[in-house]
């Protein structure tokens, strides 16, 4: 074959350019920083990528950062919200039933955030706890947001719950995005550090009445908690680790050349 020696791109620097789609047979791009690029159903037959600085680019590491921080700031807002609305409740009072919900969601939400960042992504496990967190994190900020618009209607924080944790599902299984992945990763890591400090201020409730029993329990449970939110901080550094910088998701790579550098990356396509 014979390519065309027009496109020259060799030791420029390129950062965050889309070249999504455009026909690049035979293109030099050698030595050049294509961190953040986009060469999604491009035509690389040829290219030359020897040198080339390849993977995420500052601006998308201060996005995804920056993702992360805003959903585990909004999050967190509404599970402290909701967790100071449980001090005081007692099994006699009509929101009781909401408490312990509220318990039974946060505990399998962290647990199940601890589990997704343990399993590697594309294990079965690793999904399915993905899809879980997701859900069970949707389910609350829809109760919660839903309750609030109603002046606390249980029926409408209910509906709220429910499509909630239909929207995070639809998110978690149809958008595959590394923005996407990082927002999971954020709000189960939020929902496990919340059920650590609700289960502590439990433990804490139980020995200052001295059912010793129940509040080591508790406090043991807290500490596990807490393991489960470092676990789950963790895997949110892990997801912008492994993020997509430089795409070549569909392109033609037939005869590409690549470096020793670029080997994982090319195991991805």
């Amino acid at each position: 074959m014979n390519y065309s020696d027009s496109n020259n791109f060799s030791n420029q620097i390129l950062r965050n350019r889309s070249f999504r789609g455009q026909v690049l047979n035979g293109a030099d791009f050698s030595g050049a920083d294509i961190r953040g690029c986009n060469f999604r159903n491009a035509q690389l037959a040829g290219a030359n990528f020897i040198g080339a600085k390849i993977g995420l680019s500052r601006r998308q590491i201060a996005v995804l950062s920056a993702g992360a921080i805003a959903i585990c700031f909004v999050v967190g807002d509404v599970l402290t919200r909701l967790i100071l609305g449980t001090q005081g409740q007692v099994p006699e009072s009509g929101s009781w039933p909401f408490v312990l919900l509220l318990y039974g969601v946060l505990s399998a939400a962290g647990f199940a955030s601890a589990i997704a960042g343990k399993q590697p992504e594309t294990s079965k496990a690793g999904r399915f706890a993905r899809t879980i967190s997701a859900i069970l994190s949707g389910a609350l900020l829809g109760f919660f947001y839903a309750g609030t618009a109603t002046n606390k209607n249980s029926q409408a924080a209910i509906a709220g719950m429910a499509i909630g944790g239909v929207l995070m599902f639809f998110v978690s299984s149809r958008i595959r995005s590394q923005l996407a992945k990082v927002a999971i990763a954020s709000a189960g890591s939020v929902a496990a550090y919340a059920a650590a400090f609700l289960f502590s201020a439990t433990a804490s409730a139980f020995v200052s009445t001295h059912k010793l029993f129940w509040g080591v329990f508790f406090g043991l449970l807290s500490l596990l908690y807490l393991w489960f939110a470092f676990v789950s901080f963790s895997a949110i550094v892990g997801e912008i680790g492994n993020a997509e910088g430089t795409s070549f998701t569909g392109a033609n790579l037939a005869d590409a050349k690549f470096d020793m550098n670029c080997i994982n990356l090319k195991s991805k396509i």
